[in-house]
């Protein structure tokens, strides 16, 4: 049961990441710093 919602807990926790890189995607108010968030982003995805 556990593994269930760890499952659950580890893709909303995606997705909610996922949305907040969007996010700062879009606002991003220069290339230089959308290519920081995107390398951010690379890293942690690995």
């Amino acid at each position: 049961m556990s593994t269930m919602i760890d499952r659950l807990r580890t893709r909303r926790d995606a997705t909610r990441r996922a949305r907040a890189i969007e996010r700062a995607l879009r606002s991003a108010t220069s290339p230089a710093v959308r290519d920081e968030i995107l390398l951010i982003a690379q890293r942690y995805y690995g």
